[in-house]
């Protein structure tokens, strides 16, 4: 055994003494390594997305790869990594992602695992803007997979925004990228609070704003204030950091009318930008948020010189998204002057654009087009355009249903993992109890064999621990059986809407498809006066459709977990002559008469939108089921109890008493009967702090929402 460890020394002496230069190029080589390493650590870390520092990243990058070698995981991965960020913001998404998914191999080959969750998420942007999809999907998928399996991980935060992204900007389920950003922010919050890290900072910026971002789509500017004025600190450290905030700034300032705020972040804007000129597409899009709320107050001069500035920037950055963003912004400018053949001049430059980057933008371009060229009398282009609009206004409707659907089914599942993994925990926690007891229990017994007064005590105790573990047990079990019985009827609410939503939104769709089958295919089947009677009933039937539809998105809505009450003083008088207005067309079908009684006040706190959605249920309900050539009356009135209510009285068929229990208490849902109507005039009421009653006499049926 000496006498090999004496050969083996000797053998790597003679190599040193030999060879001194091999020991002396590899330190070099490390040496030379590590100073490319750390000029790209200290960019990204003082990151301020000036050009120059981006080509610093490109070359720099570029020279540290060609000095590895083929061991050289973690170094590759740097250089690859450094290189794709700076392609990256230069918006070269080809040569991004060619680096991003190098410095992925290299980390996996590697073996570090938490470092290519980095290039993972950067990939899933990368991939969606190339137009990837399945790509971007799988990268989120993997991404998802490792967070959800490794407990682990110190860079959770980025995970969480990547996610975020991917489900808002990707998938469109904003609610869940909305949970995302705000766990990713918390826990980048940790480290922002214990270091002087300017990119760190930046980074927690930067979350705020797609959080800011969130409530800006959701039509919440204060929301989204109340996160975007968190990020002010950090301005005048970057300048892509400060172009991008005060374009989200300014949309959260025009979203709250709020013009000199807007006006001041759009000048800020444009000194930032003027420092380094490029294609910056928030100047574009913050003259038009400007250009709109100009036309809005119809000051068509100023309007007409926000729009030209965005026009001279979008044909810089030669993107057909701005262009017709631009465009379409032309055609309402004109559409507003009356000059209706210029404005359906530009809408039409802005069609192809806005179907391909913005379905929704899409839509109400297409009812532009039809409204202009209606007005210029070209009424063959307005049907014409009329057709594509409603084609996709339908598929528009339709898809933001299976958005709400799919969001609310991912939340559910979400919950019940939760829950699950809450019930295991707690189960392995009573067995570790038990086990612990039962060990216990088993030392007593061998001390017992030595005392029979002390194993008597002793066994009297361990009966005594049994005793509340099984009662423990015991309430455990409860608990347990009411957390199924919850999840059973939660099972079971879904199921109904879901079969709701199959029979009242598939019955009329189907009607609408089979009408302009048969008139497409055999047109001369129909005289001219069948056509107009089956136009006009799926005129009503798809007003019914829009309705229905309206309602269950306001229902979802009203479901997500940040969904807040908007209430005000709302104007009783001017409440039903809205509603009245919305109906009169059907009521007028079957010979009805829709008047308002007696007024005792004239306002009421609550929400305008839900209670608008309550009262238009219960008027239609009243209509559909009032005998013909009679009166239906709407009164506002103070009961004994000085609570304020909303009575509506159609004359129709006596309900018995035990059938108006069953309405308003109902389990089993009838499509055909209620329907999703009751459920969510029922859900609503509640949730606006009001109660529903309805009564019956041989004269009619009285609704009533009591305010409490």
């Amino acid at each position: 055994m000496y006498s090999k460890t004496l050969t083996i020394f000797l053998l790597l002496l003679w190599s040193a003494l030999s060879c001194p230069h091999a020991f002396g190029q590899q330190d070099q080589h490390h040496k030379l390594l590590n100073e490319k390493k750390k000029i790209c650590e200290t960019t990204l870390a003082a990151f301020t997305g000036k050009p120059e520092s981006l080509s610093l990243l490109v070359q720099t990058g570029n020279e540290g790869l060609k000095l590895t070698k083929p061991e050289d995981y973690g170094y590759k991965f740097l250089f690859n990594q450094a290189i794709g960020y700076g392609y990256y913001y230069r918006q070269d998404f080809k040569q991004a992602k060619d680096h991003f998914e190098q410095a992925y191999d290299q980390a996996l080959k590697g073996g570090l695992v938490e470092k290519s969750l980095k290039p993972l998420g950067n990939l899933i942007a990368v991939y969606h803007y190339l137009g990837m999809q399945d790509k971007a999907d799988e990268a989120a998928q993997k991404l998802k997979q490792v967070t959800e399996a490794t407990d682990t991980l110190k860079n959770k935060s980025d995970i969480y925004f990547n996610l975020g992204l991917y489900n808002q900007q990707q998938k469109f389920y904003y609610g869940i990228a909305l949970s995302n950003f705000l766990k990713s922010a918390a826990l980048h919050k940790q480290m922002v609070d214990t270091t002087k890290s300017l990119k760190i900072k930046l980074d927690y910026g930067v979350k705020l704003m797609m959080i800011g971002e969130i409530y800006i789509y959701l039509k919440q500017p204060i929301k989204a204030l109340q996160y975007l004025d968190e990020i002010k600190p950090y301005l005048g450290q970057s300048l892509i950091f400060d172009i991008t905030a005060y374009g989200k700034l300014i949309r959260a300032e025009v979203l709250s009318h709020h013009r000199t705020e807007a006006l001041k972040y759009y000048a800020l804007l444009h000194r930032t930008a003027e420092k380094t000129p490029g294609k910056w597409s928030e100047l574009v899009s913050s003259s038009l948020e400007l250009g709109g709320m100009a036309l809005k107050d119809k000051a068509y001069p100023s309007a007409k010189s926000y729009i030209d500035k965005a026009d001279r920037q979008a044909k810089l950055d030669n993107n057909e998204m701005l262009t017709s963003a631009v465009n379409l912004s032309y055609g309402d400018y004109y559409k507003g002057l009356g000059n209706y053949v210029l404005a359906g001049k530009y809408y039409k430059l802005a069609e192809h654009g806005s179907a391909v980057y913005n379905k929704e933008q899409y839509a109400e371009l297409l009812k532009s087009i039809t409204e202009v060229t209606v007005l210029s009398g070209d009424k063959l282009t307005a049907k014409r355009y009329l057709n594509k609009y409603t084609e996709v206004s339908d598929s528009l409707n339709q898809s933001k249903i299976s958005l709400n659907l799919a969001e609310m089914e991912a939340r559910f599942q979400n919950e019940y993992k939760q829950q699950k993994i809450g019930l295991l925990n707690k189960e392995n926690d009573a067995k570790n109890l038990q086990l612990q007891q039962e060990k216990t229990t088993r030392w007593v017994l061998i001390g017992a064999a030595l005392l029979l007064l002390a194993a008597i005590s002793l066994v009297y105790l361990n009966f005594k621990n049994k005793q509340k573990a099984n009662l423990l047990l015991d309430k455990k079990n409860k608990q347990l059986d009411i957390i199924n019985e919850q999840l059973i009827a939660a099972n079971q609410t879904k199921a109904k809407l879901f079969g709701i939503i199959s029979h009242d939104l598939r019955s009329p769709v189907s009607q609408l498809f089979t009408y302009l089958k048969l008139q497409h295919t055999r047109p001369g089947l129909m005289t001219e006066e069948s056509k107009r009677q089956h136009q006009s009933e799926l005129l009503l039937s798809s007003s019914n459709l829009l309705a229905t539809m309206e309602d269950l998105l306001l229902w979802s809505k009203s479901q997500m977990e940040h969904f807040k009450l908007d209430n005000e003083a709302v104007d009783v008088q001017h409440l039903l002559a809205e509603v009245m207005c919305l109906l009169q067309g059907q009521a007028e079908g079957k010979k009805l008469k829709l008047e308002v009684g007696k007024l005792d006040y004239q306002f009421v706190n609550s929400d305008y939108n839900l209670l608008f959605t309550i009262l238009r249920n219960l008027l239609q309900n009243a209509v559909n089921n009032a005998f013909a050539e009679t009166v239906i009356s709407i009164q506002a009135n103070v009961n004994a109890q000085k609570q304020q209510y909303i009575s509506i009285l159609n004359h129709g068929e006596m309900i018995p008493a035990e059938k108006i229990e069953e309405l308003i208490n109902e389990v089993d849902i009838n499509s055909k009967s209620t329907g999703y109507g009751l459920l969510i005039v029922k859900d609503l009421t509640g949730m606006i702090g009001a109660r529903l009653n309805i009564f019956s006499t041989m004269e009619g049926t009285t609704t009533q929402v009591v305010f409490s």
